[in-house]
This record gives C-alpha cells, sequence and structure tokens, in this order.
C-alpha cells in the first residue's frame, strides 16, 4: 500500500502516537536537564570555590612568610642598634637563603640607609648610594613597630612587591628597620600549579586590576584589566563565591567563562577563576545532545511506526470506499480483496456478501421495470389511439364537452406514454442495452430539425428560438438518432422553464478536438446545491414556480447516458433568476 499524507485519520493516528511517544520523552529531557543542570553548576561553583579559598591561603602564607623573614628581634636587651658587619653578614645571608629577593637594607632610626645589598652588590652597593628613607612610608611604618607591604611594582623581572619590618630588641624597642625588595616569581609558580579542568585558569590582579600572575602565564598582560566588569566589581571589594554569585561573561582572552572570584581585602588584590563553558558545561551539553539524538530517533519511529499502522487501518478503509463508489456507479462485479487476518477483512466480507446482494437485487429492479415498461407500452398505445379516433370522429358520435373530458384524458396519457418510454430508456441503460451508432455528421440539420419541432410549443409561450451556426463547423461522431433525443430533451426544458417570454440560444464551441454545443434560456435558474443532483435518476428541481412544468424527472439521466455513451460529457451553469446553460461536448469526427 502506498503512504498518502493529508488523510484526517492518518493525521489523526500520527498525532496520538507523537503525544504518547514524544510528549513523556520531552518531559523527561526537560526533568533530565534540569535534574542534571543545576548539581553540575553546583559542583563547578564549588571546584572555583574550593581552588580559590585554596590558593588564597596559599598566597596569604607566602605573604606572612615573606614578611616574617624581614622581622628580627635581637637577642640583648639594651642593644641599640647592630654592628654594620653584622648587618652586612646577616643581608648577605639572606641574598643566598632567599632567591626572590632582589634587594635588602638597614635602615637605621634617623632614616639613613646604613648598608644595602643586591643582586648586582651582593656584599654591598657603594656607601654614597645609600638613601635617606626617613620620609619615605615603608620606613615610617616599620619604625612604629609595624610591618609593610607596598604596592606591586611591574619590572623587568616580573612583579616585585616592598617590604619593610621593624628590627627589636628583648624589650621590643625598635632599633632599626629592615626592607628589601621582594620578586614575587615563586606566587607565578604558586598560581601555575592551579588545576581547573583542561582549559580553566586562575589569576591574581592587584588593586589597579594588573596581572600579578596567571596559571597560563602565556596570558600575562601589562594592561589592567579592570575594563572587564566583573574584576571591577571584585575590586570594589564584592566576593563572587558559591553558586548563588556564580557569573557567566565573555572574559578578557575572548572566551565565554563560568566565573568566581574573591577579594583579599587585606591586600585589595583579586584572586579570580575562569572556566570556558565549553568544558565547563561539557557534561550538560552531551547528556543535550544525548536527549536531542534520541528524540529524533522516536520521532523518526513514531512517524515510520504511525505511517505503518495508519497504512494497515486507513489502506483497507481506502479500499472499501473505493468499492463503494463503484457500487455507487453502478459496478457490482468488482468485490474488495482485503486480506489483513483480522477484523477488517471480516468487514471486508461482508461488504463483498452486501455487493452480490445488491447486484441481485439491481437485477431484479431492472428485470421488473424493463418488464412493466415493456408491458405498458402495449396499453397506453392502444389507449392513445382509440382517444385520437373518438377525438377525430365528428360531434354526432362525441358531444363536445366529452372531446373536452377526452383531452385531458389524451394529455394524461401522453403523459403516461412519456414515462413508460423514459423507463424503457432507463432501464436499457442500466441493462447495458442502450446502444449507439456513431457515425461522422454534422450537427446543425440535427439543431435546426429540433428547433423547427419545438418552434409551435416556444411560439405558445412567446419565446424566441435563436440558432447561429459557427460557419465551416467540423463534423462529430455521434448517434444521429440520439443526438436528436438530448437536443430535444435540453432545447425542451429551456422552453419549459422559461417562465413568460424570452430567448433560448443554441451555439456551438471549438476547443480541444471536441465540439461544445450551448443550450442558454432566460429562465428562473437553478440552486446551486441543485445542480450537483440535476442528472441523478427522478430528481427534479423544488422550486414553486415549476410546479405546472410536467416531467418524469428521468430525462436529464438519460441525457447524461447518451452523451457518455458518444463519448462526451455534459454540465450546467446557473444562477437563480439569470437563466442557464446546459452545455455538452462530442469528440470530433
Amino acid at each position: 500500500m502506498i503512504f498518502k499524507l493529508g488523510g484526517k485519520l492518518r493525521n489523526k493516528i500520527l498525532v496520538m502516537m507523537l503525544s504518547v511517544a514524544i510528549v513523556p520523552l520531552i518531559a523527561i529531557g526537560f526533568l533530565a536537564l534540569h535534574t542534571t543542570s543545576t548539581p553540575h553548576k553546583q559542583d563547578v561553583a564549588s571546584i572555583e570555590e574550593n581552588l580559590i579559598n585554596q590558593k588564597a591561603e596559599e598566597i596569604g602564607r607566602f605573604l606572612e612568610e615573606a614578611i616574617g623573614i624581614f622581622e628580627l628581634r635581637v637577642g640583648l636587651k639594651e642593644i641599640k642598634d647592630i654592628e654594620l658587619v653584622q648587618q652586612r653578614f646577616l643581608l648577605t645571608g639572606f641574598l643566598e637563603e632567599i632567591p626572590e629577593l632582589e634587594e635588602i637594607a638597614f635602615i637605621s632610626l634617623t632614616g639613613k640607609e646604613s648598608t644595602r645589598h643586591s643582586r648586582v652588590f651582593p656584599y654591598g652597593v657603594p656607601s654614597e648610594e645609600l638613601e635617606d628613607q626617613k620620609s619615605v612610608e615603608k620606613f615610617l611604618t616599620a619604625v612604629r613597630g609595624e610591618r609593610y607591604l607596598g604596592p606591586v611594582n611591574y619590572t623587568l623581572k616580573g612583579p616585585v612587591v616592598t617590604i619593610a619590618a621593624p628590627v627589636s630588641n628583648r624589650n621590643n624597642v625598635v632599633i632599626s628597620v629592615l626592607a628589601g625588595d621582594l620578586n614575587l616569581t615563586k606566587l607565578q609558580k604558586l598560581i601555575e600549579r592551579s588545576q581547573l579542568g583542561n582549559q580553566g585558569y586562575l589569576y591574581l590582579v592587584d588593586e589597579g586590576g594588573f596581572l600579578i600572575a596567571h596559571s597560563q602565564p602565556k596570558n600575562l598582560t601589562l594592561g589592567s584589566l579592570v575594563g572587564t566588569g566583573f574584576v571591577k566589581n571584585l575590586l570594589g571589594g564584592n566576593q563572587f563565591l558559591g553558586f548563588e554569585k556564580q557569573t557567566r561573561y565573555e572574559s578578557f582572552w575572548g572566551k565565554r567563562v563560568v566565573a568566581a572570584g574573591k577579594f583579599l581585602e587585606n591586600r585589595r588584590w583579586g584572586l579570580i577563576a575562569e572556566w570556558p563553558l565549553d568544558e565547563a558545561d561539557r557534561v550538560i551539553r552531551i547528556i543535550r545532545n544525548q536527549i536531542f539524538v534520541a528524540f529524533l530517533v522516536v520521532l523518526l519511529a513514531t512517524i515510520l511506526l504511525s505511517i505503518i499502522l495508519s497504512n494497515l487501518i486507513v489502506g483497507p478503509i481506502q479500499v472499501l470506499e473505493s468499492g463503494t463508489k463503484r457500487v455507487a456507479e453502478g459496478k457490482f462485479d468488482e468485490p474488495v480483496d482485503i486480506k489483513t487476518g483480522d477484523e477488517i477483512e471480516k468487514l471486508g466480507l461482508a461488504f463483498n456478501k452486501m455487493v452480490i446482494g445488491l447486484k441481485q437485487l439491481e437485477e431484479l429492479k431492472e428485470e421488473f421495470v424493463f418488464i412493466a415498461a415493456h408491458e405498458l407500452r402495449a396499453p397506453v398505445t392502444a389507449i392513445k389511439g382509440y382517444l385520437s379516433l373518438i377525438a377525430d370522429s365528428g360531434t354526432e358520435i362525441v358531444s363536445t364537452d366529452i372531446k373536452k373530458y377526452l383531452s385531458e384524458v389524451a394529455t394524461a396519457n401522453q403523459r403516461l406514454v412519456q414515462l413508460v418510454n423514459d423507463l424503457l430508456e432507463v432501464a436499457r441503460s442500466e441493462a447495458g442495452r442502450l446502444a449507439v451508432q456513431l457515425v461522422s455528421m454534422d450537427i446543425s440539420p440535427s439543431v435546426k430539425a429540433v428547433l423547427s419541432e419545438l418552434k409551435p410549443l416556444a411560439d405558445e409561450k412567446k419565446i424566441s428560438l435563436v440558432y447561429g451556426p459557427v460557419p465551416n463547423l467540423p463534423k462529430v461522431s455521434a448517434d444521429e438518432v440520439r443526438l436528436k433525443e438530448v437536443l430535444i430533451n435540453l432545447i425542451g426544458n429551456a422552453i419549459k422553464y422559461t417562465l413568460g417570454s424570452g430567448t433560448v440560444t443554441v451555439s456551438h464551441e471549438v476547443k480541444e478536438k471536441t465540439l461544445i454545443t450551448h443550450i442558454k434560456d432566460d429562465g428562473m435558474g437553478i440552486r446551486r446545491d441543485a445542480q450537483a443532483k440535476l442528472f441523478e435518476k427522478f430528481y427534479r428541481v423544488q422550486d414553486p414556480r415549476a410546479r405546472n412544468v410536467t416531467g418524469t424527472g428521468l430525462g436529464l439521466f438519460i441525457v447524461k447516458t447518451i452523451v457518455e455513451k458518444m463519448n462526451g460529457q455534459i454540465w450546467v451553469e446557473s444562477e437563480e433568476n439569470k437563466g442557464s446553460i446546459f452545455s455538452f461536448s462530442l469528440p470530433l469526427a
């Protein structure tokens, strides 16, 4: 069976199948995404938060250790300063033991550097290069007994921070200040050891938004990151830790990321973790793709199954529908063939039995109509003859009044004769005994003969008959006698259904190897709902204006049968109160 689109039952089956299969799948898919998405986002937030907190502790510990190096306490209570030789010894040792130290110096309480050692001058800079630090913040802070950690300075060797701390004796009296510059390369290595998936990274910025360290060194830049918005908000004192504070945006490096950040208040630095969404949401994306693939598979499977199921159901129904159309056309010799092995096959067998019964009933009806019409024809013809003899006799036999009554009887008998003849024609048609002899002929003489025959009827109703044949009209293939029957019926109806005076026009039109004949009237017209039934047996238009028009309701059925026997077609165009045009086509000879 071939699948056809558009059937209502097929559509219903498809919709039901899709509803049963797809709706639950969509619901499950949304539920799976929801139940997976939220915990996954929470996991991402938790991973970033844990990493940030861990690195924040390590950074704090590193700075504490760095500052702790500068805090010296001498053993004697009354000592007021450390000897210069001992200062130099200590500074040399610091440079050797702490590779991150760029330079370190002792500053006396007067603010003057007593000695300073650096990587360039590991044993001390020349005395003339020693500087006065009494107005410098690092000295002022340390001499008050407080620790000092300055802002980050960016050098060719990397970021450097200045540290200063008081040197005290055992009585906690500040006797000197120890200050130096610490390279933050160790901090960079500490950040580089961060692991956030394969693509995620961690970075540290100072209060100005400049990068101190990055877990991916290739991303180190000298520019400020404050313009990214997230960094600016973070350095403003906001914390972005946990699921509720998790943020998604396009990073400074042009990737969509999910980010978390911590503001290190004691230094006013920002520690930020960014995880590209391509990797962070990979699990969700995999699940979403799996759901989408499952959806497509189920959708295709559902459509395929619905096609198969609808064919199993609708196919036999279409076979039955075709069978009913054949029965409606009077064809009883083509049983339906349905092999489904179920109740639909039983229905097909029952339909075939019904068709056999209808065929027998139709044969009985046709036989009865044929016999009855044939048997009625003889007596009604005899009655007609005797009535004609009586009507033609002189007044000495039948009085004038009786002749009037006999005239009415003759008219009624004529209608009965017409009915019997029509019934015989219908019986012959349905029995396949309506014969036509097709010959090549000119249609004009037949039209003129019929118009001449019907002229008295038209004159009686003051109706004009107009016929203008087309010059050089081609011949048609038709039966001359049957053609006249068609013309008499159609032109006669045009005259009968034109109430009052008017015009009946006959014309021809050659179109696509056929000759079309049009019979146009000025009659009362035909309703649109009645036009489809005009050519059915015994159908007459129900219109009060036509109650006095006689007829059997078989004429147009016979006309249609004859035209189709001559390989033509017949149709009507009409509008109420504007007349009708009956047209029939015949093939050119």
